[in-house]
C-alpha cells in the first residue's frame, strides 16, 4: 500500500439551511439563502448520497479510502446568482462560519474552502482574509457564473486575487448547473445542461484569467479549475496559443508567456475525474503536476465509494503519477504540508 495520505481536492458538503441561518445576521434570517430550481439532480433519489453531518462525511471517506477531504459548497455554488451584493456577502460569511464549525469535529481530516461573493470584490477579499486567518479555510472558491458582470480577467476582481496572494492561499473556480447557467439557458434536459456547464464554464474562466493578465499581475497566485476534467485542457492550450500568436501583441501585450506556458508554470491546477480516459494524453502535454484527484462526493455524478480504487487500479498511469494526483499536487495547492 502507498505510504502517503489520499487528499480529496474537491469533495462537497450537503449544507444544512437551518444551520446556516443560525449564523446569519437577523435582518437576513427570513431570506432564501441560495437560488434553487426544478432540476431532478438525483433522479428521484437513485443517485448520489445524502450525508447529514460530519460523522457521515467521515464514514464515507473511510469507505472510499480518503484520508483528508477539502470541502466545497453544494447549494452555495449558486452564490453568483444572488442579486444584492450585501446579502451575497452576508450569505458567504454565514456559510463559512457554519462550515468552520462542521469541520471542527475532525479538523485533521476535514478542510474547507471559503465561499466568496465576487459581486463585491472588496468585501470578498475581506471575507477571504477573515475565513483564512480566523476560521482556518485553506483556499477560496469563486462561482464561475456571474450574470451581467465582467469576466474574471477584469481588474474589478483584483482585490480578491491580491488577498489570496497575500495570504498565500489558492483560489478554486467551481460551477453548478442552474436555471440560469449556460446549459440551463440552452437545454431543457438536465443531462444536456450538466454535460456542457462544467467544461464550458472552466474554459471561460481559464481564458478570462490568462488573457486578462491575472497571472501577470499576481505572479505567485495559484488557481484551480475544478470538476470539469482534463481532456479539454490540451485543446484549449493549443487554441489559446494560436490566438495569442496572431492577436496577442495588439490585444494582450502584457502577456510575457504563451498561454500554454502559464498552464504548465506550476500555478494552475485542474480537478480530474478518476476514470478519465484522457489523463494519459495530458501527461504528454506536461500536465502531470496540475492534476488534482477529486471524489465529488456526495454528488450524483461522482463514483463514490470507488474513486481511490479507480485511480490505484489504473494500468495506464505510473505509480508516481498516481501519487501526484492523490497527494502531492493536492497538498501543494492547498499547502497541506502536514498531510
Amino acid at each position: 500500500m502507498a505510504n502517503y495520505k489520499v487528499i480529496d481536492a474537491d469533495g462537497h458538503v450537503r449544507e444544512s439551511m437551518s444551520g446556516l441561518r443560525e449564523f446569519l445576521e437577523p435582518r437576513w434570517q427570513r431570506r432564501n439563502l441560495f437560488p434553487n430550481d426544478a432540476w431532478d439532480r438525483d433522479l428521484r433519489g437513485k443517485l448520489g448520497a445524502k450525508p447529514e453531518g460530519p460523522e457521515d462525511q467521515i464514514a464515507a471517506m473511510d469507505e472510499d479510502g480518503i484520508d483528508v477531504m477539502v470541502l466545497y459548497p453544494t447549494a452555495g455554488l449558486h452564490v453568483g446568482s444572488l442579486h444584492e451584493r450585501d446579502f451575497a456577502t452576508a450569505a458567504t460569511r454565514a456559510y463559512n462560519d457554519w462550515l468552520h464549525h462542521f469541520c471542527k469535529s475532525n479538523p485533521a481530516r476535514l478542510k474547507f474552502v471559503a465561499l466568496l461573493a465576487p459581486q463585491d470584490p472588496q468585501a470578498a477579499a475581506a471575507e477571504l482574509t477573515r475565513a483564512v486567518t480566523e476560521r482556518g479555510a485553506v483556499a477560496g472558491v469563486l462561482p464561475t457564473h456571474l450574470p451581467q458582470m465582467p469576466d474574471f480577467g477584469d481588474a474589478l476582481y483584483d482585490p480578491i486575487y491580491a488577498a489570496a496572494e497575500r495570504l498565500g492561499v489558492g483560489l478554486g473556480f467551481h460551477t453548478g448547473t442552474s436555471a440560469d447557467s449556460l446549459g440551463g439557458l440552452r437545454f431543457r434536459k438536465f443531462l444536456s445542461a450538466h454535460t456542457i456547464d462544467h467544461p464550458a464554464e472552466q474554459m471561460i474562466a481559464l481564458i478570462a484569467t490568462i488573457i486578462g493578465g491575472v497571472f501577470e499581475r499576481f505572479p505567485t497566485l495559484s488557481i484551480a479549475y475544478l470538476e470539469s476534467g482534463i481532456g479539454w485542457v490540451p485543446y484549449m492550450m493549443d487554441r489559446l496559443d494560436e490566438e495569442v500568436e496572431k492577436r496577442g501583441a495588439d490585444e494582450a501585450p502584457y502577456l510575457s508567456k504563451l498561454p500554454s506556458e502559464y498552464v504548465t508554470s506550476g500555478r494552475i491546477y485542474f480537478g480530474v475525474e478518476c476514470e478519465e480516459k484522457t489523463i494519459p494524453d495530458s501527461l504528454r502535454w506536461g500536465l502531470e503536476d496540475t492534476l488534482l484527484y477529486s471524489s465529488d462526493y456526495p454528488h450524483w455524478d461522482g463514483d463514490w465509494p470507488h474513486t481511490v480504487k479507480a485511480v490505484r487500479d489504473r494500468e495506464d498511469l505510473s505509480a508516481s503519477t498516481k501519487q501526484k494526483m492523490l497527494h502531492d499536487n493536492v497538498a501543494r495547492f492547498y499547502k497541506l504540508a502536514a498531510a
